[in-house]
């Protein structure tokens, strides 16, 4: 015996995120990344981010319920680098651009060497 309104329509196709995950967690995944990278620590990260409690970072990072709002607590080089990984991650995939972004940031690499070398 078949139940009217019980047949619903086929899912939609998830939309296509970073590394199979859904677009909210992908972006974090990549604020996640660039934290660590810029902070050396989530305890850094947390503290700079208007003294955020480092657990309750990591959960809504991992959930994908971070507020971006909190990297306006964030100095300008930490903005600055979340930016950058945003826009190696989602930015252009022309494969020229890309080249040449990744060169940049090694010539920016092998330049701050070279000063931390002289100094």
């Amino acid at each position: 015996m078949a139940v009217k309104g019980t047949d619903r329509p086929e899912p939609l196709p998830a939309p296509a995120g970073y590394a199979g995950q859904p677009q909210s967690i992908a972006m974090t995944i990549i604020v996640k990344d660039a934290l660590l990278r810029h902070f050396g620590s989530f305890k850094a990260a947390a503290y700079a981010m208007g003294q955020m409690d480092q657990g309750q970072l990591c959960r809504d990072l991992d959930s994908g319920k971070f507020k971006f709002e909190r990297l306006e607590l964030c100095d300008l080089q930490a903005k600055a680098a979340i930016c950058r990984a945003l826009a190696d991650a989602f930015g252009p995939v022309d494969p020229v651009a890309r080249r040449a972004r990744l060169i940049a940031n090694l010539r920016r690499a092998v330049d701050a060497l070279a000063e931390d070398l002289v100094a």
